[in-house]
């Protein structure tokens, strides 16, 4: 009986292990060679999308094709991807991770309904880096020591910081470092309809290690396009783009994750 149970067990511990070795397979995009590895350099991921053409509601589904995040059956034989698209796909390969679009559009509270007292998809960009991130070590990036609970707060209370406050921003990219990812949603007060707010905007920050702080997102104009923010001058490129209202100032909520769960980026032999 002792006997049975103790190879039962090294039974179940050999599948843990196996399911914990096995190799996450990133199937990729039609017409788009050289795809990165799961955990590669963080530079070789973001150079896969960058140049991809901006496309409205553009997403990757988790089988390589380029589709729509609201019809998820509609396929593209060239790229394009919005910010979200880009995100969720990006974070793919920094998270090895094959998210699926359906998770990645949780409404995490059931506050962003149709019908939502504050307008529907109000807060579509905080629920996706949630769900981007769900179940991983995070943390919320804040400026000057500040600190912030995800579980106790919603995407009306937590706003991250101001992002035209140039101090907030040098702190926060102070604190940054490598062997991790810092996936961010803009958010601004609006006034249509109900609408209160909007978390209107998502994309990526990384770290490679060498200096650089990549701020990467997809954008209408730009299509996916990286800026390096580590330059003050190149990052009044993003703030200047996302200029202040008379409805109150815009901010930034960024969230730190380990890259592929603590594996720190393999280093780049290229500038």
């Amino acid at each position: 009986m002792l006997n049975r149970k103790f190879r039962g067990g090294i039974l179940f511990l050999m599948l843990i292990l196996v399911a914990g070795c096995a190799r996450i397979n990133i199937p990729s995009p039609d017409n788009m060679a050289d795809a990165p590895s799961p955990c590669a350099a963080p530079e070789s991921i973001l150079s896969f999308f960058e140049g991809i053409p901006y496309r409205g509601d553009g997403a990757i589904n988790r089988f390589g094709d380029f589709t729509l995040f609201a019809q998820p059956d509609t396929r593209f034989e060239k790229p394009g991807l919005n910010c979200s698209g880009f995100t969720v796909a990006a974070s793919r390969y920094f998270l090895k991770r094959n998210f699926a679009l359906a998770d990645m559009t949780i409404d995490r509270l059931a506050d962003s309904g149709v019908g939502a007292a504050d307008g529907q998809d109000w807060d579509f960009g905080y629920d996706l880096i949630l769900n981007v991130t769900q179940g991983m070590e995070r943390k919320v990036m804040l400026p000057y020591g500040k600190t912030a609970s995800i579980k106790d707060n919603d995407g009306m209370s937590l706003r991250g910081f101001n992002l035209h406050d140039r101090a907030a921003w040098a702190d926060v990219i102070s604190s940054m470092r490598p062997g991790n990812l810092y996936l961010f949603s803009m958010n601004k007060p609006v006034k249509f309809k109900n609408y209160k707010l909007l978390h209107y905007h998502v994309g990526v920050i990384v770290p490679d290690g060498r200096g650089h702080i990549w701020l990467c997102h997809a954008t209408t104009k730009g299509g996916v396009n990286k800026v390096d923010i580590a330059h003050p001058e190149k990052l009044n490129r993003v703030i200047e783009a996302n200029p202040e209202t008379d409805l109150g100032p815009r901010s930034i909520l960024i969230i730190e994750t380990p890259l592929c769960g603590g594996l720190r980026p393999a280093k780049s032999t290229t500038e």
